[in-house]
């Protein structure tokens, strides 16, 4: 037996498909002169019925239902949090000997690297000569520049038409450039014999006009090249190593308009030329802009390029002049010393679940894909990161929106989820349903339902789920986060969260993370503000020593005034730090040993960073990795270079921002502009 409807009573169901419905008796003719569909709700559905002509109130009618397209339901308990490292608590478990054997080649590797980092701190111009023997490594273990070859276009061959050629016995489709005649010369790049790595795959042949100067043709270049539907096309770029460059050693140009970091070659003298290759789109639907990196306007800071060695995007420290600071900084310094995050993925013990380490390096010396694969396959290239990394604010979440849309999200004929949460157990019920998905599930289409409760999601449904469960995690009550002590209305992560929820505080902040990450990969909004620096980490930006003075002004003020002092002894410090947790005091070494390290003169730029890395970062780290994890869970970190930390809570704080906005009584010019954040994409 069906529910009742306002228009039709639903009496009776056959077979699951066939029912039969009452024209209620009342006014049913009006009913049907003026509405002409009767609503009959069937099971979960409220189905539009065509009242036929002959119908009067007290009808009876059959109607079919087709059935619910649900392929299959799954429902799978949580997943379990994996330790990395070998603690235990606050939900983490061992990592299991299995597994441990499979993660093996990664760990070591990341010790390794992190190793690295760690003499780097202490040496930076050892940190040099390492990048500089990492790079000559790489430059050895490519294969040599593959030989290029003059064609001649054929007679009948226009521009954007193609013509076959046969090269060391592969025939090869070659398309001919624009403003390039049959008769012409061609120079091709025919695709390398073996299998590169995919950042370098080579698998076009880019033809240039031997008849034309460069400058002519350097936006017809990208259109020649054989028709593949992977790899993305090359471009090659020639370029003289500027005076003062010695081999081994990077130096920064503008290529195509972008920014790049060139490591000059063994044996190459300021001079000589060197060549390099960048990917272009293979898009040839549409005309792709040339890539627009505008670094020009920066200086005295940091900005990110590309290494053209790996093509990783990487930090590179601009001087007052604009160009690539390339001044030995040996000892930490509060204007130019900067670190960011490094995150190594591993396996966990349950295949939904990831785990991963977490530590931090100097900014130089970290790297980002510039790429985004699924399953084995490029989704989303570096061109078309690059392209969208210039655009304005509006341009790149409209770009970022429709890239998720388009790419990333599962079509809901595919698998789609649906939660069903109880009101009075929202955040629990919650929990269990986000916690026991893969990350592929992450990327489904989501359908909320609160139980006993009568409502279709629409969107509606969506955005107070979101809403409900951002501010009941970041309720300070809860334990988990605390208030800056700066601002109010912006929460950190709180040290002691295992204080309040011993069991399961970690599995909060996989969860946070998650949820995070799929706001804004539906193009939902949160009601949590977080402090500038968890923006930066989520980014992988470089966080700075000024960064201190958001959390906690005071104590970066009383940090920075230890500068002024001629004899800093007399403060009678030593390198530790008082925890409060819940009232109890406890003494934190910031580094080994540091009660037994007074503070000097000579080791005051080590108190300072000891400091930076325990506040901003040691503090809460295994919170801050797992909140991490679950961001990453839903959002490829390369998609995410587009935006800086401002846009980044900009783009996921309407919510709060507007909130803030009514209740200060802030000018209507304010709400406009955060409006507009709101409604940039309706479709979601």
């Amino acid at each position: 037996m069906f529910q009742l409807s306002t228009i039709a009573y639903c009496l009776n169901t056959d077979n699951g498909d066939i029912l039969q419905c009452i024209v209620a008796k009342s006014n049913a003719y009006h009913m049907y002169t003026v509405f002409k569909y009767l609503q009959v709700i069937a099971g979960s559905r409220t189905v539009r019925v065509r009242c036929p002509s002959e119908s009067r109130g007290g009808h009876y009618l059959q109607i079919t239902v087709p059935p619910e397209p649900i392929a299959r339901q799954n429902v799978q308990g949580m997943a379990v949090l994996t330790s990395a490292t070998g603690e235990e608590g606050g939900g983490l478990v061992p990592m299991r000997p299995s597994v441990a054997a499979e993660n093996e080649s990664v760990v070591q590797s990341y010790h390794e690297q992190s190793s690295l980092q760690s003499s780097g701190n202490s040496n930076n111009n050892a940190a040099g000569e390492r990048a500089a023997e990492t790079s000559q490594q790489q430059q050895h273990q490519q294969p040599q520049q593959p030989t290029t070859y003059m064609v001649t276009v054929p007679q009948g061959i226009s521009a954007g038409q193609q013509f076959a050629v046969e090269v060391e016995g592969q025939r090869m489709m070659v398309t001919c450039p624009a403003n390039v005649q049959a008769g012409m010369n061609l120079r091709i790049l025919p695709p390398q014999q073996s299998t590169p790595p995919p950042n370098n795959s080579l698998s076009t042949a880019t033809g240039t006009s031997l008849d034309r100067p460069p400058s002519e043709q350097e936006s017809s270049t990208r259109s020649s090249s054989i028709i593949s539907n992977s790899p993305p096309l090359m471009q090659m770029f020639e370029v003289v190593v500027p005076p003062g460059v010695q081999p081994n050693q990077s130096f920064n140009l503008l290529a195509n308009g972008q920014r790049v970091l060139v490591t000059c070659p063994p044996g190459i003298l300021p001079g000589q030329k060197v060549r390099f290759q960048l990917p272009i789109s293979n898009d040839k639907t549409k005309d792709t802009p040339a890539v627009q990196l505008e670094y020009e306007s920066i200086k005295d800071g940091w900005a990110r390029t590309i290494r053209v060695t790996d093509m990783k995007f990487v930090w590179v420290r601009m001087n007052e002049d604009g160009e690539i600071d390339t001044k030995s900084v040996s000892r930490f310094d509060i204007k130019h010393s900067a670190y960011t995050k490094r995150l190594a993925f591993l396996e966990g013990n349950d295949s939904r679940m990831r785990t991963g380490m977490l530590s931090f390096g100097i900014a130089n010396e970290s790297s980002v894909d510039s790429s985004v694969h699924r399953d084995g396959k490029e989704v989303i290239g570096y061109s078309e990161i690059a392209a969208a990394q210039p655009l304005s604010f509006d341009e790149k979440t409209a770009w970022f929106q429709d890239i998720i849309r388009e790419r990333l999200r599962i079509k809901w004929g595919d698998g789609h989820i649906r939660l069903l949460v109880r009101r009075k157990h929202l955040l629990h019920d919650s929990i269990e349903a986000v916690m026991s998905l893969s990350r592929t599930d992450m990327s489904k289409i989501w359908r909320f339902e609160f139980m006993n409760e009568v409502g279709v999601d629409a969107g509606g449904l969506q955005r107070e789920w979101f809403q409900l469960i951002t501010e009941e995690i970041f309720n300070p009550d809860m334990g988990l986060w605390l208030p800056s002590a700066t601002n109010q209305m912006a929460m950190r992560i709180n040290p002691s969260s295992e204080m309040a929820c011993p069991e399961d505080h970690l599995i909060y902040f996989r969860f946070l993370g998650r949820v995070m990450g799929k706001a804004l990969f539906n193009g939902q909004l949160v009601a949590g503000h977080m402090v500038r620096h968890l923006y930066k980490h989520l980014l992988g930006w470089p966080v700075m020593f000024e960064d201190l003075e958001l959390p906690d002004e005071d104590y970066y003020k009383s940090l920075k005034s230890l500068l002024e002092l001629d004899n800093v002894e007399d403060m009678c410090l030593d390198f530790t730090f008082i925890e409060n947790a819940l009232g109890e005091n406890r003494v934190v070494d910031l580094i080994e040993g540091g009660s037994d390290v007074a503070l000097t003169n000579g080791n005051l730029p080590e108190y300072l960073e000891a400091n930076l890395m325990y506040h901003l970062m040691d503090r809460v780290k295994p919170q801050l990795k797992e909140l991490l994890l679950g961001f990453y869970d839903v959002i490829p970190e390369p998609l995410l270079t587009i935006f800086d930390f401002q846009e980044l809570e900009l783009v996921s704080l309407f919510v709060h921002c507007i909130s803030f906005i009514y209740e200060s009584n802030l000018t209507i010019c304010s709400y406009h502009i955060l409006a507009h954040v709101w409604l940039a994409d309706p479709r979601y």
